[in-house]
């Protein structure tokens, strides 16, 4: 008997312990795994609905949505499967790789690729899958050091479906918010797919189903507008006293055909040429402030803005953009298809020949990118409207269109660069410029 215990004790002795390793996964309740594998997938889906757009501005960006999407996939599938230690340093590991990236995206932009240097601006899109992969970061943080957390049996469950509930929730409002919708049209590519930088409405164009081959026009916007813009017929009368209007406008168009005489009559420039915008020079009297909302005759002789078709001193006056500092809605116009319409978040800055608008108007700017550029915000402007009466520029959309198609860029189209591209081109934002 003494034999046979001493042989199992010899070869007891002789087995290695089993190693650490072996031992894992951790401890880690099912409602903590399902936590942050809501988070990791969330935030995965969210890089994959936005990758499209960064891939047809930058391929290499898109792929690295790509590798975002993926990346928050598999950690999820791992912290359900097998949660080890080393799958959550890999999901912290990776996932402040990823907030890194985007904090320099956001501070500096990258040092590469076609925007290079130039950052981003804070959008509610990624702030919220930012904001995933942060809480991510710190619920496997403490997980690692306290695997046994939330092992109180319904209570437990009740804050796992709390946490899932809150981010669909988040996840939901951002990709249904309207800077989510311009970025998968391409806010992160072309400006002018986006609409971003003439705010959330699209045009009549895009309203009515405009084919997608329309060289980027029916996806210009301009401002917010409280209608939709749609032609509705004249009385007699109405129709008498818009003549007079509009024959006022083109005698006001006569004394400034050019750029160079709109200069020489002491206007200034206020923002870049934009294609169906043209390029706006500003004078301001007191006919042109408007402040009863009503356009007289002598009002509409004195618009606030001359629209031409370039920058250059020999280009041609192509309509007007009337303002008005009424309170309500102006009057306006005879008739009711002067949709007036007004900007939110204008970044204005003076140069010595006029106004730069560096960022646009109605985008996600905040006032601190706006004074790093050397602008400052303009929160909200007044009412005002287009008018495309000029003899040769008449709006095919209307005589008070968003914009005008026969103002394009000068390859016939109506692309426009980047928004972040905009502040190297003050004087023409066309794709074809550069």
């Amino acid at each position: 008997m003494t034999d046979v215990l001493d042989r199992q004790m010899a070869y007891s002795d002789s087995v290695p312990p089993a190693p650490v390793s072996a031992k894992v996964p951790p401890e880690i309740s099912t409602p903590a795994r399902v936590i942050l594998a809501v988070m990791s997938a969330t935030a995965g889906v969210m890089h994959f609905v936005m990758m499209p757009a960064h891939w047809g501005e930058w391929t290499l960006e898109g792929i690295g949505f790509a590798v975002a999407g993926w990346f928050g996939l598999l950690i999820a599938l791992a912290v359900v499967i097998r949660p080890t230690r080393a799958v959550l340093t890999a999901g912290v590991v990776g996932n402040l790789v990823l907030i890194g990236l985007w904090a320099v995206s956001r501070i500096s932009g990258f040092p590469m690729g076609p925007n290079n240097g130039h950052a981003e601006t804070v959008g509610f899109v990624d702030l919220s899958a930012v904001a995933l992969e942060s809480a991510f970061v710190i619920a496997a943080l403490a997980l690692i050091a306290r695997p046994g957390a939330l092992r109180r049996g319904a209570e437990a469950f009740a804050i796992a479906g709390a946490v899932a509930v809150g981010v669909i929730a988040l996840a939901t409002a951002a990709l249904a918010s309207p800077g989510a919708r311009d970025h998968a049209a391409g806010s992160h590519g072309d400006i002018a797919a986006s609409g971003e930088a003439h705010g959330h409405e699209g045009s009549a164009a895009m309203k009515a189903g405009a084919a997608p081959d329309d060289k980027g026009l029916s996806l210009l916007s301009n401002g917010h507008h409280s209608e939709m813009v749609v032609e509705k017929p004249l009385t007699v009368e109405e129709r008498v006293l818009l003549s007079q209007q509009m024959a006022a406008s083109i005698e006001a168009a006569k004394r400034y055909p050019t750029v160079a005489a709109a200069k020489a009559g002491g206007m200034w420039r206020a923002g870049p040429f934009t294609p169906g915008l043209g390029a706006h020079y500003i004078h301001t009297n007191a006919a042109a402030m408007n402040a009863d909302g009503d356009v007289s005759i002598d009002d509409a002789m004195n618009p606030m803005a001359f629209i031409y078709d370039g920058t250059s001193d020999d280009s041609r006056i192509a309509g007007f953009m009337y303002y008005s500092m009424s309170e309500k809605e102006p009057v306006g116009f005879a008739g009711s298809n002067d949709v007036w319409h007004y900007h939110t978040n204008t970044c204005l800055k003076r140069t010595p020949d006029g106004l730069d608008a560096p960022f646009g108007a109605d985008g996600e700017v905040t006032t601190k990118l706006c004074e790093s550029a050397g602008g400052f915000m303009m929160e909200q402007t007044q009412w005002m409207v287009h008018v495309w009466s000029v003899p040769g520029w008449e709006s095919r959309d209307g005589l008070f269109s968003e914009v005008n198609p026969a103002i394009s860029c000068s390859d016939g189209s109506y692309y426009q660069l980047p928004i972040k591209n905009w502040i190297d081109h003050p004087l023409n934002v066309c794709k074809s410029a550069i």
